[in-house]
């Protein structure tokens, strides 16, 4: 019974805390944060309040949860009085890690990889897939597709489709797990928050024909 008195004050804090952390967003693009077109940018992703405006984020990036962008470094100011400021850029395609770091005076990408937890204090060339603290590049980003590539053709694939209708319930995933330690998940979802500047049907559209390259004996 406690659980269910819970469970609508627990929705009613989490939609809270989401509408509050997208108008802190909206506050730093009106401050001059740049986002392209089709950018993904989850939840707690912390972007500096002080200079926004020294931050670009292009089309089809990716920003996972808990990520932190800086464009300043204080570190010198106790004993100096000056604080370091320099732009970064998060260029086209680039994908981003869940609670990376990334320091002022980096450009990343396009079409590179920065892995969790990493802490990016210099470039991160063009296609490149880079790790660890301080990041440093150990494939390319082509490199983890081919891999992917690969598995994908030979692991059971569920459609994100099923699993909003109800044809594909949570049971069936975790009875695929038992039986296979990897399975993969195609599309997203027909409405997702966390998209900026994004039109959800193109990128379906796009994640279908690029699965249909893939595997075109499985698209319909």
């Amino acid at each position: 019974m406690i659980f269910k008195l819970l469970r609508p004050i627990s929705w009613l804090v989490g939609y809270i805390k989401f509408k509050v952390d997208r108008l802190r967003l909206n506050r730093l693009v009106r401050r001059g944060l740049r986002i392209g077109k089709n950018v993904y940018i989850f939840q707690d992703v912390e972007i500096d309040p002080g200079y926004p405006f020294l931050i670009e984020i292009g089309d089809n990036c990716r920003i996972s949860k808990g990520v932190t962008i800086l464009a300043h470094d204080a570190t010198t100011f106790k004993d100096l009085g000056i604080t370091r400021v320099a732009p970064v850029k998060i260029l086209e395609g680039s994908f981003i890690g869940q609670r990376a770091i990334i320091l002022p005076g980096v450009t990343i990408g396009p079409k590179a990889l920065v892995a969790a937890g990493s802490v990016v204090n210099r470039d991160i060339p063009e296609g490149k897939a880079a790790a660890g603290n301080p990041a440093r590049p150990y494939s390319s980003y082509s490199e983890i597709i081919e891999r992917y590539k690969e598995m994908a053709s030979t692991k059971q694939v569920f459609d994100f489709i099923d699993i909003e209708q109800g044809v594909i319930k949570p049971q069936d995933i975790t009875n695929a797990l038992k039986n296979d330690r990897l399975i993969f998940v195609r599309s997203v979802p027909t409405k997702d928050p966390y998209y900026l500047n994004a039109d959800m049907k193109e990128i379906r559209e796009n994640a279908r024909q690029v699965y249909k390259k893939l595997a075109p004996e499985k698209e319909q």
